[in-house]
């Protein structure tokens, strides 16, 4: 129901403005929602010090009480469980307890040299509770113990519980004896605890401002003998990517069984960790909202399903925590920086939020059967629900490279192919002048499927359009004259042509034998006299149309395969064992039964030379001396 359409609204008499004590708007700090048995009553505290009271229930006098709780900003509040009293953690290092039906002051608690920037209550434990500070310290207090001074001191202290080390620590000045005592350390040479949060009545969680670490600790050892690096009883470090020195936590919070907490992180992520196994790892994580500031807060709805935070976007955001991956629900109205979300732990249906445009708000579920909601209109709406859209992320296609054909050049002698046959393109060739849809499109259309459309004068004909920058040995007029424009200009493998007749070549036509790339064994192909044996048998050709299954199935992929299948040497070889047949053999390619079949399976072609006289293989390479 949360997910599936805009559930949760604040109409205009939820939206409730923090004023100061000069009257004069000033922007709330904690939100808390009563523990005791009146579940509707939120507590909400300011800039100036002013803690007020609310009935989340009342439409006509929601606000209850409000008294001036210090003379500085009040940053955190925590209900005492089951009670009506709360206690204030401010600016002017104190914490206090108050009674909220009376107003009376219970207790002040002294002990620290900074601002406190977090209080809790141990759960189910109505006399010790927690403080974190900016002078790096966390104190542990109990009111069963005697005041001392008329104020209550702390029983276990963590000196330095986030103190990150320097990795270039300053250099040690000499301190004057005449120093004064009780003086607050410098923020330069502290680090802030942000939130303090107990997890049963003997392990306490915390977290920094800036060693971007959780720790658990066990209250049980006395750690005030041990004021220098106090050993917690589990980390978790920082599971991240963010590079900054710097990265802390600024609010913590718990499901009902205790078993994961929930951190807000600087990075804008939450990461949920599991405190009941040895699991250093995050869980699960939460992003989509924005955190650029310490006083941004959440809170897990009572039946563990929904986790709600305030985020620096303006906005509040919910996220289903089985499914993290879900794009969070947004409560859109401020328009301020959301700190501190509150979720009734009675009811689901009741989230509040505070803003540092100096407003708190009530968001209740809206129901379409709702008369009292209904009734109120759209006109009093101030605040509404919208699914999270997350921007989504393209790849940038991949530049296709250009090859130049000055640089093209083949590891190995280019195969023998019918006059006017096309090599395909490798699948570097791009077409400036033309837009290109997909690579694979590109190649599908530059190669044959089979080595029979490859060789087809129709296939030659238009590759021979498209591409010409290629060349072959032989050309002839009508070829020539079907000349392609200028545009269309692709880097092709480079044939090089032949001017004159090969000396061992018979017939008036040229030789259609494509010669080599590489010029060094052009010349060695030149010398052997060796030409296409295009009217040979099928048995002594590696590239004719008559043996399509086996060319195929070696050339399926041109463009990563060399143009020549087959091993000029071993079809020589066939030749010369082929040579020593009777004259009149049927398998003699000069028969004229071979030639009647020859001709009954290929096309016409041109005159093909055919050598005099078979010679030993050897003859063909050239013996260099030994040096």
């Amino acid at each position: 129901i949360l997910f599936s359409s805009p559930c949760y609204r604040c109409v205009r008499h939820d939206e409730h403005i923090s004023y100061g004590n000069l009257g004069d708007s000033v922007p709330p700090f904690g939100l808390a929602f009563s523990s005791g048995n009146s579940f509707n009553i939120l507590a909400a505290a300011n800039e100036e010090g002013i803690v007020r009271l609310y009935n989340t229930e009342s439409r006509e006098y929601p606000l209850l009480k409000a008294w001036l709780a210090h003379e500085n900003a009040v940053f955190d509040i925590a209900w005492m469980p089951g009670e009506p009293q709360l206690v204030t953690a401010a600016g002017d290092q104190m914490a206090r307890l108050w009674d909220v039906k009376s107003g009376e002051l219970l207790g002040s608690f002294k002990g620290h040299l900074c601002s406190l920037k977090s209080v809790a209550f141990a759960p189910e434990e109505k006399a010790v509770f927690s403080t974190g500070a900016r002078d790096g310290n966390i104190m542990i207090w109990d009111m069963r113990c005697s005041k001392k001074d008329g104020f209550y001191r702390q029983v276990n202290q963590i000196s330095g519980a986030h103190n990150k080390a320097e990795t270039n620590p300053p250099s040690k000045t000499k301190k004057r004896r005449g120093g004064m005592r009780g003086m607050a350390p410098s923020v330069d040479s502290q680090q802030s605890v942000t939130v303090v949060l107990f997890r049963d009545q003997h392990t306490l969680i915390s977290s920094g401002a800036v060693d971007g670490v959780i720790k658990m600790w066990d209250l049980r050892k006395n750690y005030t003998a041990h004021r220098h690096d106090p050993v917690p009883l589990q980390t978790f470090p920082y599971p991240g990517s963010c590079t900054r020195t710097r990265l802390g936590y600024s609010g913590l919070a718990l499901d009902s069984a205790r078993a994961n907490v929930m951190c807000n992180c600087t990075d804008d992520s939450i990461y949920m960790f599991s405190v009941c196994g040895i699991k250093t790892t995050p869980v699960a994580v939460f992003s989509g909202h924005q955190n650029s500031s310490f006083y941004v807060k959440s809170s897990v709805s009572p039946d563990d399903q929904f986790l709600a935070s305030g985020s620096s976007d303006n906005h509040t955001y919910i996220w289903k925590i089985s499914n993290p991956e879900l794009p969070p629900m947004t409560l859109q109205g401020h328009s301020e920086e959301v700190t501190s979300v509150a979720w009734c732990p009675t009811d689901f249906t009741k989230i509040a939020s505070c803003s540092d445009d100096h407003t708190v708000r009530i968001w209740r579920l809206h129901r379409e059967n709702d008369e009292v909601q209904s009734s109120l209109g759209e006109a009093n709406l101030v605040g509404h629900a919208r699914p999270k859209i997350l921007p989504t992320e393209t790849t940038p296609a991949k530049p296709q490279r250009r090859v130049s054909l000055g640089g093209i050049a083949s590891p190995q002698p280019a195969a023998c192919a019918p006059s006017g046959a096309a090599l395909p393109l490798s699948s570097s060739t791009t077409t400036p002048n033309r837009s290109q849809d997909s690579k694979t499109a590109a190649v599908r259309h530059r190669t044959p499927p089979t080595i029979k459309q490859w060789l087809s004068p129709s296939s030659r004909t238009s590759e021979q359009a498209g591409s010409p920058a290629h060349r072959v040995l032989s050309q002839s007029p009508q070829s020539s004259a079907s000349s392609t424009p200028p545009t269309e200009r692709r880097a092709k493998r480079r044939l090089e042509t032949g001017d004159g007749l090969s000396s061992n070549c018979e017939g008036t036509e040229q030789c259609d034998c494509v010669t080599e790339l590489s010029p060094a064994a052009k010349r060695s192909r030149t010398l052997s006299g060796v030409c296409c044996p295009a009217q040979e048998s099928p048995a002594q050709t590696g590239c004719h149309t008559e043996d399509n299954n086996a060319a195929s199935s070696r050339q399926t992929d041109k463009e990563n395969c060399s143009p020549r299948g087959v091993n000029w040497l071993s079809v020589m070889s066939q030749k010369l064992r082929k040579g020593q047949r009777s004259p009149r053999s049927p398998k003699d390619p000069r028969s004229p039964s071979a030639a009647k079949k020859q001709e009954s399976k290929t096309p016409a072609s041109p005159n093909v030379c055919t050598p005099p006289a078979m010679k030993k293989i050897s003859m063909y390479f050239t013996k260099r001396p030994l040096d």
